[in-house]
Formats: C-alpha cells, structure tokens, sequence
C-alpha cells in the first residue's frame, strides 16, 4: 500500500513466510484471471467501479489529459503492471513490458545495476514530476527482483502514452521503500514502512512505535534523512509541494497526518491524528486541500486480510480530506465497506468524482465529489 502498507518478505524454500506485509499481500493477490467480471460490477452503496484491474494501490493523475496512471501491487516474482485509466470512459488497461521501451540515463541514475525485470515488475507507490505539458518522469516503488524507485519518462502526446525505462535508485540497506514523490531538480522523497532486517518490526508497527523513515535522494548526492521525520510509526504515502518545502507524511501505525518542512534550516513539524491507519496522500486538483486515506481498522484486521485468499478484503476504510495549512480533516468517503470493496488506501478526484485506491481488491471505486 502507499497502499503502503507491505513488508518485506523472508523466503524459505519456495515459500514466503507472512512476517511481513509484502509476503501477506503475496500470499493473497490475485492473477488477471480473477479480476471482476461486468456481470459483478454493478454500483454499491453510493459508488460505482471499474473492474478488472487489481490492488491498484496508490494513483497518479496527469493533469491536462484523460489520463490516471495507476500501480498493481502484485504477488512476488509475479507480473506487476501500470495500468492506464481513461477518465473520460471510466476504463483501464494494463501496460504491456513490449510497451515500454529501455534507454538507460547513465548519467542521472548512475549506480542503477540494469533495467527492472519487467516479468517480476511489482510497482506500489508511484508519482509524476510536477513539470507541465505533455512529458513526465513517473517513480514507481518496486518490490520485484529488488527494493527500488523505477524511472520511466512518459510521453502522452500519442493517443496511447509511450513509456521509456530511463534508470532506478536502489533502496539503501535497512529501508523498505513504500511511496514516493517527485521533488525539484530530479530528486525524490521515499517513505520506508519499517527496517527489513529488523525481527521485531511487526511488533512494532502494532504498538505503534517509532519505525521506518523517510529518506530522500537527489543526482549525484545519493540518500539522506529528511530532517524532522525521526520517530513516525510506520510512514506511508508521501507527497510535496512543488517546490519541495514541504512533504506530507501519512503515518499509518501512528495514525497520524504530519507536514514538516524541508531545506529551509530548522523543521517546522505539524501532526494531526487521523484515527485511522493512514495510508495514502494526494494533491486536490485545485492545490488547495489533500486527499488523506487508509484503513478504519486494527492492525490485526488488516493483517488478517492480507493472510486471506479473497479477492476483496471486508476492511472498512475512510477517505478525508485535509486543509494543507491547518491538517483540519473533513469527510468525505465515509467510514465503510462497499459492496465488496474495502481495504481502501487513498483517493484523487477526477471529473468532480472522488477515485478511491485499494491494496486489496479487483477494482478501484468511484464516489461522487463533496
């Protein structure tokens, strides 16, 4: 998940053992053959879905064309893919490894050992460059083959959007990468949920304790500590202004949306509690409020979810939407299962109409906008 919320996995012969979120998702996730049917698809409880897609965890919008990229959290050492949303028509599609060309950036990405293993390619948190116009980078979080932030560029002038492979930065020993975003002058911001080599991490993630990081990486200056983000409890989804000074961290065994500033001397910290396992974070459209999402459940809940062989996880979930000044939360998804659509992460809003993301389920739901 940002959806955020998965692990490492420890292997063991042919097995992953489910002492970590990843493995758990691993154990659960569904193939392209199981996805959702037009016959199951019908609205729920107030939302609609575009079926067939699955644990599309965490969106990036193009502002400025039709267009939602969205990642597929699968199973390890299985196909992952991007998939591409049209909002115009409510439909979607997987981008194909024969789609994506490679032209390695030597240059920016120098200690990138080698295109991703697009067979294994396992994409989780994802963001684009806040550049306008029509070509973009897009961060991809990879757990496929290795823990890293894939590159591509993204041209979407053609009427199906060309993607070009151009580098990775590889995790540093010790960090599980879960979201990222795109910061000014090629450089990224990088949440890790926990320390992989830690053995009491789920421990820690259930009590609530100090774990993970996030970290940021910049071209030719490799990885560093974001200051005034010591001590969080599990960081999830991250975003940034555009002029990265600030991030937005959404903290999901702290339950806890927090905004510190970057480069600018001393941190200024801001926390909010949330109540929920906070999960994912996204701009508005407009740039003057956030979109704060996660799981209104117990850590237990949620692991039992992740343990379980369905295709749709009965966790109830919450979307806000949060003020970027104050943190002050608003509802706007209510607290709920739909249908059969829970284990919700975050949201975006497009065409007035609230998207809802899912670390668990074979679609993404549609809500009208508040």
């Amino acid at each position: 998940m940002s959806k955020s919320i998965a692990g490492v996995a420890q292997r063991v012969g042919a097995q992953w053992i489910g002492i970590s979120l990843t493995a758990l998702i691993g154990i659960a996730s569904i193939s392209q053959a199981h996805a959702a049917t037009n016959a199951d698809c019908k609205p729920a409880d107030g939302a609609h879905f575009i079926c067939g897609v699955n644990n599309v965890e965490d969106f990036a919008p193009v502002p400025g064309t039709k267009w939602v990229i969205g990642s597929d959290l699968a199973a390890p050492n299985t196909q992952g893919y991007l998939y591409l949303f049209d909002k115009t028509n409510d439909t979607a599609s997987a981008v194909q490894p024969s789609e994506i060309a490679v032209e390695p950036d030597k240059k920016t990405y120098a200690d990138c050992p080698g295109p991703v293993d697009m067979k294994i390619f396992g994409p989780h948190g994802v963001d684009l460059t806040h550049n306008g116009g029509k070509h973009h980078t897009l961060y991809a979080v990879n757990h496929g083959g290795r823990e890293s932030v894939e590159v591509f560029t993204v041209d979407f002038t053609p009427a199906r959007p060309k993607f070009t492979w151009v580098g990775c930065v590889v995790a540093p020993k010790g960090f599980w990468p879960d979201a990222v975003a795109a910061l000014p002058g090629g450089a990224m911001a990088v949440t890790s949920l926990w320390d992989p080599t830690d053995p009491d991490r789920v421990k820690k993630l259930s009590a609530g304790e100090p774990v993970g990081a996030l970290d940021e990486w910049a071209p030719g200056k490799g990885w560093s500590e974001v200051p005034g983000t010591e001590g969080l409890s599990g960081p999830n989804g991250v975003i940034a202004t555009p002029d990265g000074k600030e991030v937005y961290i959404a903290v999901w065994s702290g339950k806890q949306l927090v905004k510190v500033s970057r480069g600018q001397g001393t941190p200024h910290k801001k926390t909010v509690p949330t109540g929920i396992l906070t999960d994912n974070v996204r701009w508005a459209p407009d740039g003057k409020s956030i979109f704060v999402g996660g799981q209104d459940a117990t850590v237990k809940q949620v692991l039992e979810c992740f343990e379980s062989s369905q295709a749709n996880c009965n966790v109830p979930f919450k979307i806000y939407r949060a003020n970027p000044e104050t943190l002050k939360l608003t509802d706007i998804v209510k607290s709920g299962v739909y249908g059969v659509f829970g284990a919700g992460t975050g949201a975006i809003e497009e065409n007035h109409k609230i998207w809802v993301s899912s670390f668990r389920s074979d679609r993404i739901a549609i809500f009208p906008a508040k």
